[in-house]
């Protein structure tokens, strides 16, 4: 509960109104996306401390899942790779969305967040191949 606190008085302190919550167990631990309209942040709840990650996403922030709703990761050499993507339909368009895609690694030193999202015009949901997983980085 402590760890929940904290990560939602990090949410709280953004100068517009949360617009939800997204959240994972994976290992031993709960991943926790916490967006805003101007930020997305990912939050690792860990046993003695809690860490914040800002990442290059703006809007609603989700993990990515499969179709039974689990969370997607693709094991690497480097540790588990899972995504977090983002959409909004482009103005102007009924078809086309500017999706945001950016790729995190779970590794045993913790979170590595992959240097740039890619940038996609497929709406969500989709379901993306081994290429997005392992191309990020």
């Amino acid at each position: 509960m402590r760890n929940l606190l904290v990560a939602l008085a990090i949410l709280s302190g953004a100068a517009t109104s949360a617009l939800g919550d997204d959240r994972v167990a994976v290992q031993d631990g709960v991943l926790v996306l916490l967006s805003d309209r101007g930020a997305c942040r990912l939050v690792q709840l860990g046993a003695a401390t809690d860490t914040v990650m800002r990442l290059p996403l703006s809007g609603l922030c989700t993990f990515h899942r499969d179709d039974a709703g689990t969370l997607r990761m693709m094991n690497t050499d480097a540790g588990p790779v899972f995504l977090i993507e983002t959409s909004n339909l482009q103005t102007g368009s009924t078809q086309d969305c500017d999706t945001q895609v950016l790729a995190v690694r779970l590794t045993t030193e913790g979170l590595v967040m992959a240097p740039v999202a890619s940038r996609v015009a497929t709406c969500l949901p989709f379901q993306w191949d081994d290429a997005t997983f392992l191309g990020a980085f």
